[in-house]
């Protein structure tokens, strides 16, 4: 098993400022592993998952020009590879943000409502974000979403999102409705967390209805089994969502919903 690293990504014409800051962080002792982002390339973030997890990464740095961190569709990229390797190592991955003009932090928002999937990956600053890094390559904070995520992707699979709403108490029902992108949902299942299930006891489907929320049109999919601490729902996602909302389903209609947005 590879032994725990920082795992460095370096976006677009950052060449220089991507060799800085490894050489930097290895004056800390720190152990240092990377990559290229293959800006543009097909699903990058479900290879580039698999081999971050394979070579021990812990903890994500992005080093990136400010015009590229605004960019939709690599921040659905980031998120979505956040997700999968957090999955794959079975434990939280935390980010840290290396701006090339960090002078532009603030400027670095999203328009989508709902809680940001990277929104926790904080943007340092030019000094001082060293230690910052090996406190959290030890330390790496939990995300405070209040649903649990993961994410399973194989090629002859598909992609499935994994969600308990309310991880820490038994929920009626779960609904995931997708936004955006040309996005949907295929397929569903219920079964033990952490896992895709083998086989599925679907009690009252919901499939393809459509909401709204904040302004956003939803497609959505829901079971109403009764879902254990130990469960969760799983749907096979079609595209990438911009947008995704989650909640339960009790008497068989949506309630509230919590939006989480991909960028």
């Amino acid at each position: 098993m590879a032994q725990p690293c920082a795992w460095l990504i370096g976006i677009g014409n950052v060449d220089a400022a991507a060799q800085m800051a490894a050489s930097q962080l290895r004056a800390y002792g720190l152990s240092l592993k990377g990559q290229k982002w293959p800006v543009g390339e097909k699903q990058a973030w479900l290879a580039s998952a698999q081999e971050a997890a394979s070579e021990g990464a812990r903890l994500i740095l992005i080093v990136v020009t400010p015009e590229d961190y605004q960019k939709p569709d690599l921040r659905r990229e980031l998120a979505l590879f956040r997700l999968f390797l957090q999955t794959l190592i079975q434990s939280p991955v935390d980010g840290l943000v290396i701006l090339t003009d960090p002078t532009k932090a603030s400027d670095m928002q999203t328009e989508l409502p709902g809680t940001a999937l990277l929104g926790d990956f904080e943007i340092v600053q030019a000094s001082g974000w060293q230690a910052k890094a090996v406190a959290r390559m030890h330390s790496p904070r939990k995300s405070k979403w209040p649903v649990r995520f993961g994410l399973f992707a194989q090629e002859k699979i598909g992609v499935w999102l994994e969600v308990k709403p309310m991880p820490l108490e038994t929920t009626l029902g779960c609904l995931v409705g997708v936004s955006g992108h040309d996005s949907n949902i295929s397929f569903h299942a219920a079964g033990e967390a952490g896992r895709l299930p083998d086989k599925s006891v679907n009690e009252y489907e919901v499939k393809g209805i459509q909401f709204e929320s904040a302004g956003h049109t939803f497609i959505a999919w829901a079971l109403q089994n009764t879902f254990a601490t130990n469960e969760s729902y799983y749907v096979r996602l079609e595209g990438e969502p911009d947008i995704l909302a989650i909640g339960v389903l009790p008497g068989g209609e949506v309630s509230d919903v919590d939006l989480f947005c991909f960028r």
